[in-house]
């Protein structure tokens, strides 16, 4: 009898649900923000507007989609939920059935990451009040990044003090890294040797791929090093952090770097890179310099890891932002000219899943959907083959 596989992808301002049966897809959601209303989009469906209260139990509106559907009338048919996972620690870069260790382990990780850590608690126990004790998958956002050399993995901290406090460079966005780069390998002529990829949404991150195997990442030790995000700080100097500690300028010091920073501080406006394009055509001021600093440091880390790579094949675009917005794309890549980069206006605008918008004979950039619940699903599916769930 197939297997029937529920995957659940809790991101910083989305909900993505897939249900499987074996390796075929027979629906899926994804509930999120726009703006300042929420929504659902199921498959083969037009997006829809709902409530706020439905947004928070999300797993439930999708369950009983699945019953509605005749997909899955009984929760006791269901043989295993693929979850991804988002966490500082090496405990966490790998695979892992969620237990109480498991657990454990990730209540003492919230105390570094609450913004992720805790909406995963909260499906978790949702989870078990729905489906019982059906056994969790904890897919590891960080397990991509393995592969990236000491030089960069580790601080500049004393050895003890690292191993101590368990401290690296852990990165993430792995499961929709490795639906890029999968899906790249797969196409006639193969992935690109030297490969940039940006991953561009709510969270975002660019990492440099050699082989097929990442490098080097902008997210570092948790998900708010690097590029200037939504609410999140991104790079900051250590001394700055230490001033706000000692003069005691803020309560809550991880809600500040987290939440309230990033495009809302910048432009002292909104965090949707929606409202902030909107605004800028209006002649926002605040949104024209989110926007900007946005590009500018994106920039800055293409060029970094072109330096890495020793050279760069090809610049990809993935993430809400990143596959959405042809202006962002076309603002970033403005200013790679020195890299041979020159984008298609026409081609930039009407990209979908896999187009390449660059003008010929300059280098390759190009726009990928990355699914990431198909990859939980190969995962989760590989696993009960394995243990004969």
């Amino acid at each position: 009898m197939e297997k029937n596989i529920l995957i659940i992808n809790i991101g910083s301002s989305s909900k993505k649900y897939s249900f499987y049966r074996g390796e075929e897809l027979l629906c899926s959601a994804h509930f999120e923000h726009d703006k300042e209303k929420f929504e659902v989009t199921y498959k083969d469906e037009e997006v829809r507007e709902i409530s706020k209260n439905i947004f928070n139990d999300s797993l439930s509106s999708f369950y009983n989609a699945l019953k509605k559907g005749h997909h899955l009338e009984d929760e006791k048919l269901l043989s295993i939920i693929g979850m991804r996972i988002v966490a500082p620690g090496d405990y966490f870069t790998e695979d892992r059935i969620i237990d109480k260790i498991f657990l454990k382990n990730l209540s003492l990780a919230a105390k570094q990451d609450i913004t992720h850590i805790e909406p995963i608690q909260n499906e978790i126990q949702r989870i078990s009040e729905i489906f019982g004790s059906i056994k969790i998958l904890a897919v590891s956002d960080s397990a991509f990044h393995k592969t990236i050399p000491d030089i960069v993995k580790n601080y500049a901290l004393p050895k003890a003090l690292i191993e101590e406090a368990d401290i690296c460079r852990f990165g993430y966005h792995g499961v929709s890294l490795s639906s890029i780069v999968n899906k790249l390998t797969l196409r006639e002529w193969g992935l690109e040797k030297k490969a940039i990829i940006c991953h561009l949404g709510s969270g975002a991150s660019v990492t440099a791929v050699l082989e097929g195997k990442s490098i080097d990442t902008s997210m570092g030790y948790s998900p708010l090093d690097g590029l200037v995000m939504s609410s999140r700080v991104g790079n900051i100097d250590v001394g700055a952090v230490l001033q706000l500690v000692d003069k005691k300028m803020v309560k809550n010091l991880q809600e500040i770097l987290y939440t309230k920073s990033g495009l809302l501080a910048i432009s002292d406006l909104s965090n949707d890179m929606r409202v902030l394009i909107d605004a800028e055509s209006e002649g926002h001021a605040g949104a024209h310099n989110a926007i900007e600093t946005f590009a500018y440091t994106i920039r800055k880390y293409i060029g970094a890891y072109a330096s890495a790579l020793g050279g760069v094949d090809v610049i990809v675009f993935s993430g809400t932002i990143g596959e959405r917005s042809y202006i962002i794309r076309d603002r970033i890549c403005s200013g790679l000219g020195w890299l041979n980069v020159y984008i298609d206006g026409d081609k930039n605008i009407n990209a979908k899943s896999g187009d390449y918008i660059n003008r010929d004979g300059t280098l390759g950039v190009c726009v990928v959907h990355s699914d990431e619940d198909y990859e939980i699903m190969k995962k989760s599916y590989k696993f009960i083959s394995n243990s004969q769930i």
